[in-house]
């Protein structure tokens, strides 16, 4: 009778499965973590209010720029999608602007209201997407979202609606979960 040790050839097995799932799920928690379905990394409302009132003159600034220049530019605006249509001079001063709030990117609506993005996420084929930053809303806020107390917890809210807390007459944090 031939005595086999199986011992080296479980060993092997086992090391090639582990390293086989490792192979798998490192890159699919590495996609998960980017895309941050649960919005894990979202700023606090705190620290948005914050930022709010220490750059409030360049929200201010950007969101009266992006209202005028809603035709030449359109309604995205990030410092590297600048129409060539605009000036130098007003290109200059966006991406200055922009660099001091560093927001992901801003948004205008035809009626006014401007959003700066600050966190979003999701995996659009698998589950929803959300975002969450400052917006201002020129007129009716009723209209653009249900008004709430706190925001820190918003992944827990119903999905399909806009949320928003007051920081001031017209200026909102806002939650979007789609």
């Amino acid at each position: 009778m031939v005595h086999v040790n199986l011992k080296p050839a479980l060993r092997k097995t086992v090391i090639g499965l582990v390293i086989a799932c490792c192979v798998v799920a490192v890159p699919i928690l590495l996609i998960l973590w980017m895309a941050d379905p649960l919005n894990l990394r979202a700023p606090n409302d705190r620290a948005l209010i914050v930022l709010f009132h220490d750059h409030r003159m360049a929200l201010e600034r950007l969101r009266q720029m992006a209202t005028e220049d809603l035709n030449v530019q359109g309604w995205r605006i990030t410092a590297s999608s600048l129409n060539e249509k605009l000036d130098d001079a007003r290109k200059r001063e966006y991406r200055h602007l922009l660099s001091e709030v560093q927001p992901l990117g801003m948004s205008v609506d035809y009626d006014g209201t401007v959003r700066f993005a600050y966190a979003g996420g999701g995996i659009l084929a698998i589950g929803p997407e959300w975002g969450k930053g400052i917006e201002y809303v020129p007129g009716d806020y009723r209209k653009k979202g249900a008004i709430v107390q706190n925001l820190d917890r918003a992944r827990k809210l119903p999905l399909g609606d806009v949320y928003l807390r007051q920081i001031e007459p017209h200026w909102f944090i806002f939650y979007q979960r789609d």
